[in-house]
């Protein structure tokens, strides 16, 4: 309870601050103007790539990717070979270099928070700069957590591209994973080694500035987002967050669908997009656990938001997170930068 109200209380205070600095013209370029058959079937391949995280982070080299259940049975069925894993001591990330010798790719597979209402309860929402672009900023959680694992991840991916020089480099990860996974393409491909990103409920990284230079990075960038979920809300853009763009936002169903198709998923652009997941005002904790899978179906006891009052009690606090924005909308006037493609 006390960390729920620390929570609130910096967002009142932030309705009162001067955003970090931004620039209004951010719609970009559509990369496409609808979703294919083919990046469907790659959402989903992600997806259980993201959800492996949760039980492969202590492989050893050589071991087989696998799960429990079927929450990554596609990729099982490909038999992907664990490179390295990596995990820091103080903020408890944990992930994955794979190979999947049937799709010729090399996977980086970061993992999300297994305790989802402690992330939340517990978020901070200080930045600091970056070196990735003039006036860069980044959320400082997510960056301690990637400096933590950087040098390993960055080391099997190039040992990874060393054995298989034909093999496309791939990261993705689901929630806090996916904040992770969008530093570690960044990076990669400034580093000179071409990446795909694929995100799940990913919330926002960093400010304007890193959000247009990642966005405007060479390389396939999927931001997929599902319903009323509201991890990609946070944190607030009244703290000068942006997102990267576009949104692929799984639209219909319940907090449980994962069966979609193509004409399912509605497509937004603009790092202040006022669509798709952000233009749901109710939020709703269990749809971030269901992207085109179940993301906690291999994590030891699943995610710790399945009790109803824990849920409850996390969209009590995103009600006050999205009440804050909104109010700061009407005070700045800002206006809506982006488009929808349905």
């Amino acid at each position: 309870m006390f960390a729920k109200s620390c929570v609130l209380a910096l967002l009142a205070a932030a309705a009162m601050a001067s955003p970090i600095h931004e620039a209004q013209d951010v719609t970009l370029a559509m990369r496409q103007s609808a979703v294919t058959t083919q990046q469907l079937a790659d959402f989903k391949i992600y997806a259980e790539y993201s959800a492996a995280s949760y039980c492969n982070g202590r492989n050893t080299p050589g071991q087989l990717i696998a799960c429990s259940g079927s929450a990554c049975n596609q990729v099982s069925a490909n038999r992907p070979s664990t490179v390295a894993t990596f995990s820091g001591f103080v903020t408890g990330i944990e992930g994955f270099v794979a190979t999947d010798p049937v799709r010729r790719e090399i996977i980086l597979s970061i993992r999300g928070s297994s305790n989802v209402r402690n992330w939340i309860t517990n978020f901070q929402f200080l930045s600091g700069s970056c070196d990735l672009v003039r006036r860069c900023r980044v959320h400082s959680g997510f960056n301690n957590a990637w400096n933590e694992i950087s040098v390993a991840a960055q080391n099997a991916v190039r040992q990874a591209r060393s054995a298989n020089p034909s093999y496309r480099v791939v990261t993705t990860g689901h929630s806090l994973g996916g904040a992770v996974a969008t530093l570690a393409a960044a990076y990669l491909r400034a580093g000179g080694i071409p990446t795909e990103l694929y995100t799940y409920g990913a919330p926002r990284v960093g400010n304007e500035e890193f959000a247009n230079f990642v966005s405007r990075q060479p390389g396939g960038h999927f931001r997929i987002t599902h319903g009323a979920d509201p991890v990609p809300k946070v944190p607030p853009f009244a703290f000068g967050y942006r997102h990267t763009t576009p949104e692929y936002w799984l639209n219909g169903g319940s907090s449980r669908t994962i069966d979609y198709g193509i004409r399912d998923i509605k497509v937004c652009t603009g790092t202040l997009s006022f669509g798709c997941n952000n233009g749901l005002d109710i939020p709703d904790a269990v749809s971030h656990m269901y992207y085109i899978n179940s993301m906690g179906g291999c994590s030891p006891g699943g995610f710790d938001v399945r009790v109803a009052g824990e849920v409850a009690d996390l969209d009590a606090v995103f009600d006050r997170i999205i009440e804050v924005d909104r109010e700061y909308i009407k005070e700045n006037r800002m206006p809506n930068n982006s488009s929808m493609t349905v």
